[in-house]
Order: structure tokens, then sequence, then C-alpha cells
């Protein structure tokens, strides 16, 4: 730890944390979010605490601080392959709560053990308290990668979710062959007789450059939900080509507007209503008699019957099925809408 160069921790903490503080802000709606937040909380967390107990004079028990919340880390790294394995949400938080107890309690005899009270009862020397925590650790991420490995896999084989899921089981899959093998070789160093708290400079390095790799897989998914509070994933821009033509048609027919207000970020969801919203009105105004008012309604069947018959299905998954062909048809006649507005919205007139 003591090894590595300034000039490499401070930019690669300085990344680390925002991306952290971003997906505290943005990602932590699901369990599996929250436990991979606060997993990189904890281990950003122990890097401060070493150097904060330097730099106030405790330089003995830096490598116990580190080491305390790396196993917090870990109790929440395990508590994801627990949950991803077994898909328990329910039982999960419990769950989480005594890995915690066994690491603060872990960490706290390690604590005493070097602490004034566990010299003077020779704590220390009956074991090497740290290097057992740091075995120990070393053989939770074994469990969690092979549990985590497994359930990415089973997850992403014949997957049909949505992108930021898809992200997400990826970067964790990615994540957990990393740990494999640096687990491997933190193995290797405790056996060769390496302190584990202290590794060479290159080991050092390579450590937090691992950190900051860490950080950058789990960023990725907060790049789909950026495009889409900014509104420029595709269910974003849909929105926008349909806007115009809803604007028109819930003015005219605002009986149709559901009153469920939606997140601005579910693009999805607003899409969706928006579909259902414009064929409502369509429907409405189609009804109303005057041969202009069902001008767009018979644009609107004109363009279902040339489109594939094959793509008619069931659901509504983006890219295919019936909902896929009513948006491709809604966004046609939202191109020719500003030549059909006039005779519609004069028609909806009294």
């Amino acid at each position: 730890m003591t090894s590595t160069s300034t000039s490499i921790l401070v930019p690669i903490l300085v990344v680390t944390t925002a991306i952290i503080g971003a997906r505290w802000v943005l990602l932590r709606d699901t369990m599996i979010d929250r436990l991979l937040n606060r997993a990189l909380t904890w281990s950003v967390g122990g890097v401060l605490a070493y150097g904060g107990a330097v730099w106030l004079g405790f330089s003995d028990f830096a490598p116990l601080m580190f080491i305390t919340s790396g196993l917090l880390a870990m109790a929440n790294v395990y508590a994801l392959a627990r949950l991803l394995d077994s898909g328990d949400t329910e039982n999960a938080p419990r769950r989480l709560r005594t890995y915690h107890v066994v690491a603060v309690a872990a960490s706290g005899v390690a604590l005493v053990a070097v602490s004034p009270i566990g010299g003077a009862l020779s704590i220390d020397r009956i074991v090497d308290w740290p290097a057992v925590l740091w075995v120990g650790s070393d053989v939770m991420i074994a469990a969690s990668v092979v549990l985590i490995a497994r359930a990415c896999v089973r997850e992403l084989r014949g997957f049909v979710g949505t992108v930021q899921e898809r992200l997400t089981y990826t970067s964790l899959l990615l994540l957990a062959c990393t740990s494999g093998v640096l687990t491997v070789v933190a193995v290797v160093d405790i056996v060769a007789g390496r302190p584990p708290a202290e590794p060479s400079a290159g080991g050092g390095i390579g450590a937090f450059v691992c950190l900051l790799l860490y950080a950058v897989l789990l960023a990725v998914p907060l790049v789909t939900v950026v495009l889409e509070r900014l509104g420029l994933d595709s269910a974003g821009r849909d929105c926008r080509r349909l806007r115009p033509m809803w604007l028109d048609l819930t003015t005219a027919v605002p009986g149709v507007v559901l009153g469920q207000q939606l997140p601005q970020a579910d693009s999805i969801a607003r899409r969706y209503r928006m579909m259902v919203e414009i064929s409502d009105a369509l429907l409405h105004l189609g009804k109303q008699g005057p041969d202009s008012a069902r001008a767009a309604t018979e644009k609107l069947a004109t363009l279902r019957s040339v489109l594939p018959a094959t793509d008619m299905g069931s659901g509504f998954t983006p890219g295919e099925g019936q909902g896929a062909v009513e948006l491709r048809m809604l966004l046609e006649l939202a191109r020719e809408w500003p030549a059909l507005r006039a005779d519609v919205v004069r028609s909806s007139m009294p």
C-alpha cells in the first residue's frame, strides 16, 4: 500500500469516487445495484482510512483499518453472489446484516490482537491475525467469483431483458473473472511469504488499477441511465418524434390522457403510454363522422396492411412483436402528421 505512488493513487481515487457518487445518485433502485455501490464504497473507504491512519500517526493500525473496510466490502460482494445465485431477495437484507456482523467481529479480533491489551495478553503471538483475515477474504472472494460467474452465465444465456440489465450482468461477469485472477495472484504472494498488507510496488499499483477497472465496468450501465435521462436513448428519440402528434391529439381528445405521472427517466414507459393515448385519440376522432377526421385512422390502417405480417406477434418487446409494428406505424404517421394535422384538429372542434 505505502509503495504505491501518490501520482497514481490520487487520480484513481478521484475517478473511482466520482463513479461511486454517480452510481449512488442514478443506480440505487435495485438490491443488486445497492450491493455493488456499497462494496465499491467500502473498498475506496478502506484506502482513505489507511491513508488517514498513517497521516494521524497510527501506522500499526492502518493495515487493519484497510482490512476491516475490505471485509465489509467483501460482505456485500458475498451477499450479492448469494442473491444472484439463489434469487432470494426477501432474505437478502438479513443475510447482509449477518455478513456485516461477522466482518466486524473478525476485524475486531485482529484489532484487539495488535492493541496494547493484545500485546500484554500475547494474543498477537497466537496466530498472524492479519494474514488469517487476508486468506479468509481470498477464500470468500473465490466462492463469490464462482457464484457470480455461474449466475451471470445463466442469466445471459438466452437473455431477453433490457440493455441495462444485459450490461449489468456482463459487467458482473467481467468483474468476477478479473477478481478470480487477482485472488490466485494474492494467494501465490501469501504462499511465497510476502506480507499481504504490503504488496510489491507492482502489486500495489495493480491493485489500484484493478479498483479503477471495477469502477469503470460498473460505470457502463450509467451510460444507459444518462442517455435515458437526457432523452437520447432509442425510446427517448421515439418520444420526441411522436410528441407533436401526441400534443395535438391529446389536446383535441383530453379524455384519453392517463392520470399517472411517469418518471422522466423511464422513456420506454413514456413511449408506450404515448402510443396508447395516440391510438385511443385516433379511434375516438375516427368515430366522430366527418371524413376528414378519419384521415389519420385510415392512414394507420393502410400502414398496417403494408407492414410484414410476420412482424405481428404477441406482447410488446422492443424490436419485435405487435408492439413494435404499432410503433413503426405511429412513427410513419408522425412523419406525415403535418399534412394530416389541419383536418384532424379541425374535425375535433365544435
